[in-house]
């Protein structure tokens, strides 16, 4: 690894970069997703990513090494995420991706104090994110950020995976 990393705020035209990350990130996944669960398809995240960045209240920070995106993550107000909440105080993390060359290097949680700071200077007071009951090793990083489950695990139809609701104060 050569370079500093960077994070600045997504734009547009980090699109390509931030779908491949959510494709990658949950590559993992049916090692505990139930038979035959695939993950999004890169058109659909693609599309996804391209959408969400021209709307202001998408918060999308990124991590740059040498021009490679090599991190994300994401907050929103709960009232546009799914199962949305009518809170203004409550943002909703989701898709935070390391790059697997980046994994315990710090990034990850160098994002997450990020994400946290902004979601505070955004206003939020409390974060929620939803994290896959067998994504061991992401719920423990989590748990070591000051996450706390919310509830008990439930099937999602949206992933079509058991999650758990996980809170956080800001």
């Amino acid at each position: 690894m050569s370079g500093t990393i960077t994070l600045r705020r997504a734009t547009p035209a980090d699109a390509e970069a931030i779908a491949v990350g959510v494709v990658d990130g949950v590559a993992d996944y049916p090692a505990f997703a139930p038979d035959g669960w695939m993950g999004p398809a890169y058109e659909a995240e693609l599309a996804h990513a391209r959408s969400d960045l021209t709307h202001e209240h998408v918060h999308c920070l990124v991590a740059e090494r040498d021009g490679t995106l090599v991190g994300q993550v994401t907050v929103i107000p709960a009232r546009r995420a799914p199962n949305p909440v009518d809170d203004p105080g409550l943002g909703h993390l989701r898709n935070l991706f390391v790059a697997r060359s980046e994994w315990g290097s710090g990034l990850a949680t160098r994002l997450h104090a990020a994400i946290v700071e902004a979601a505070e200077e955004l206003g939020y007071t409390e974060l929620r994110l939803y994290v896959a009951e067998g994504q061991a090793r992401a719920r423990r990083f989590y748990e070591r950020e000051g996450w706390r489950a919310a509830g008990a695990p439930y099937l999602d139809a949206g992933p079509g995976l058991r999650v758990i609701e996980y809170r956080r104060r800001v």
